[in-house]
């Protein structure tokens, strides 16, 4: 494609993930030009539709086989990711899906194989805290031995409210997915077992979902890593991780607000929602996925194979939700 710009359709763009992405393709990214739009809340997509020069597409059938579009952004719902990416492959068209790339270990599977038939890379997966500067610092400090072996990494991934329906396996494919994936990337080694286990759940959980939970998972050197999950933690949003080694630790530091000293009082504002702690990283890997298209970068960003090994942790873990036991990752890939 060279230096052309790349024409892009976004499937799921009246959602806040998607109209998010939608805005940066069309203001922030440099040789990205969406073309096409589709949603199946249409009516949300007409002030798009007029803000940006977007086509609204009736199905994403069409959008995806359009002559219009180059590439396609896929941020729907999650049991869609499968299908439309296997889509996408077929035509030839590079994807970018959102996390997760498939919601079964088998789906996943059919998509790795599709994109090899293909001949060549087409798939990235939206695993943004690659792209977060702070945490590509810390993959440097590791990479680098300073601090010896990792031994044990401490984990909070914490949200304000979560939406109606959510389940105790979204636990995992919603929350606990971000760490398994930036682990596996940080350690630079596969993650072998994992294990769910929660307690008292919040009163401001729905009846019958356990919040929080605690994801624990053994990395392939035996690095323990635990990862509190919590979908109503009322307060605000929240992620932190501390990689504790041989000879330190690695810590993310609080995102930088304002502090505010006032009548017995010392106090910061926390962030709402995942949107203003990662901003950054969603820009950046946008513009990895465009510039890879474009020719101009040869390191593909997270693929295919790294969405169905998350999956395949994720799989571990949702059994280990049934069993109470620690549950061995199985499938290729690992």
């Amino acid at each position: 494609m060279g230096q052309a710009k790349v024409r892009v359709g976004v499937i799921g763009a009246a959602g806040f993930i998607g109209s998010g992405h939608l805005h940066r393709l069309a203001t922030a990214v440099d040789g990205a030009y969406p073309t096409a739009v589709y949603d199946v809340k249409r009516e949300r997509l007409e002030p798009h539709a007029e803000r940006y020069g977007v086509k609204i597409f009736d199905s994403a059938d069409e959008l995806i086989a359009s002559e219009d579009v180059d590439a396609v952004l896929i941020a729907s719902w999650d049991a869609t990711h499968a299908a439309f990416t296997k889509q996408c492959i077929e035509a030839g068209k590079p994807v970018f899906c959102e996390k997760p790339l498939a919601t079964t270990l088998e789906d996943c599977q059919s998509i790795v194989e599709a994109e090899k038939r293909a001949g060549k890379p087409l798939v990235q997966v939206g695993f943004m805290r690659r792209f977060d500067p702070d945490y590509r610092k810390i993959k440097e400090i590791l990479r680098s031995g300073e601090l010896g072996a990792p031994l044990m990494a401490h984990c909070i991934s914490r949200t304000p409210k979560i939406a109606s329906g959510f389940t105790d396996s979204m636990q995992v494919t919603n929350i606990a997915i971000h760490e398994i994936d930036v682990m596996r990337w940080l350690l630079d080694e596969p993650i072998v077992k994992g294990q769910m286990i929660y307690g008292r759940p919040t009163g401001f959980a729905e009846e019958g979902l356990h919040d929080p939970q605690l994801a624990l998972m053994w990395s392939k050197s035996g690095c323990l890593i635990d990862v509190e999950c919590a979908a109503n933690s009322y307060y605000g949003y929240e992620i932190q991780c501390e990689i504790v080694c041989e000879k330190g630790t690695i810590r993310l530091p609080d995102p930088p607000a304002p502090i505010v000293r006032s009548r017995l009082l010392c106090a910061t504002e926390v962030m709402d929602d995942w949107s203003e702690r990662f901003p950054k990283a969603y820009q950046a890997e946008l513009q990895h996925w465009i510039d890879v298209i474009r020719g101009l970068r040869t390191e593909y960003g997270p693929g295919s194979e790294d969405g169905y090994a998350a999956c395949a942790v994720a799989d571990a873990m949702i059994r280990s939700q049934a069993t109470g036991l620690p549950e061995q990752v199985t499938g290729c890939g690992q």
